[in-house]
């Protein structure tokens, strides 16, 4: 009987056994055994093709684009402005897919314009070889191409200096019909002194480039018939002139940049009821150079200049002899007539060169 019990109980915990076996082979078709290299295959994200880019200095010959976001590899094309749209091309460089941070691209500073279009284009024709036209087509992102606009400063053009002026009669300003500058700075006027630039007598201040019609304000009584244009820097404290000093004459080789010109003033004529007057002398002009007085008036020549000069008549009916800078010499006329006289040095008798004429009347 104790027999029979045990292999009752034996026949139960093999069955036992059996069916919890059969248990876990069921549980192995569960689908939450997948392998695990399959989360890998997941499709990434789309990405958004965009271009970042600031206004910039272009001087160096390069602009830096801050952000490129390309969803293939590419091209950022730089393109220049054709009345307010993307023009030709003056320079490129390659992207990859993804993000691209501070892609620098060289570019034609010769051609390019003030405002300039960063583009994204396809690598779609040979790898690696820009091709566009042809298959290397801007990006877009759905029907606008992907772009940016951005300004660039550009290096100046070379700049030859020049000064262009003609003579002029003036009453105390000259204009310079042009001034080309290199650099910010000022065409000054010298007078002249024995053939070459003297004191200065006026200036005005230029801009770097072309300036036209430059009018300077000029001391006419201290202006001599001859006169030089001369272009000076700014290169003290800009925007006040500085020379002798900073500010010094611009040259184009060994050469200063200069024009002389001629002017004339316009004809002085006094009429003196008081007994007396004055003629001023100053470098190679009479300021007064006609002059109408009355019998029995004393004129008197007063010297300001730097070289000496004489007042003789041309008949000979008065010389000052050599005269120079504060000296004085008086003539009283006493007779009508017209007395016209002249500076040995600078002049000669019938109104050449340094002369002037004294109309007496009754």
């Amino acid at each position: 009987m104790r027999s029979k019990t045990l292999l009752i109980w034996s026949s139960l915990i093999i069955f036992t056994l059996l069916l919890s076996a059969c248990g876990a082979n069921t549980n192995t078709s569960s689908p939450n055994t997948a392998p695990a290299d399959n989360a890998s295959s997941q499709p990434a994200d789309e990405v958004t093709p965009m271009v970042e880019v600031s206004d910039q200095d272009a001087s160096g010959g390069s602009v830096t684009i801050q952000k490129v976001v390309a969803a293939d590899p590419g091209w950022i094309v730089i393109h220049t402005e054709s009345s307010g749209a993307p023009g030709p091309i003056v320079g490129y460089a390659q992207v990859n897919a993804g993000e691209n941070d501070n892609v620098t691209v060289e570019i034609d500073t010769g051609a390019a314009t003030e405002r300039l279009f960063a583009m994204l284009h396809l690598d779609a024709g040979t790898m690696g070889t820009y091709e566009f036209p042809g298959d290397d087509v801007p990006v877009k992102n759905g029907d606008a191409i992907v772009m940016t606009p951005f300004m660039v400063t550009l290096p100046q053009a070379s700049i030859t200096p020049a000064v262009t002026v003609s003579d002029q009669e003036t009453s105390g300003q000259v204009t310079i019909a042009e001034v080309d500058a290199a650099d910010p700075g000022w065409i000054v006027i010298h007078t002249d002194t024995d053939g070459a630039p003297g004191p200065i007598i006026g200036y005005a201040p230029v801009q770097q480039g072309e300036n036209k019609d430059v009018v300077v304000d000029i001391d006419l009584e201290a202006a001599t018939e001859k006169l030089f244009a001369m272009l000076h820097l700014d290169a003290g404290t800009m925007g006040t002139y500085e020379f002798p000093g900073d500010d010094v004459p611009v040259k184009n080789g060994d050469a200063v940049v200069m024009t002389p010109f001629m002017i004339t003033k316009p004809e002085m004529s006094m009429d003196s009821s008081e007994g007396a007057t004055t003629v001023k002398i100053q470098d190679s002009k009479f300021m007064e150079k006609e002059i109408t007085v009355k019998v029995g008036t004393t004129v008197t020549w007063v010297m300001e200049g730097n070289f000496p000069h004489t007042v003789t008549a041309d008949d000979g009916s008065f010389d000052s002899g050599q005269m120079r800078n504060g000296e004085t010499f008086s003539f009283t006329f006493n007779e009508v007539g017209v007395f016209p006289y002249y500076c040995s040095n600078h002049g000669a008798a019938g109104g050449q060169g340094m002369s002037g004429t004294i109309t007496v009347t009754e």
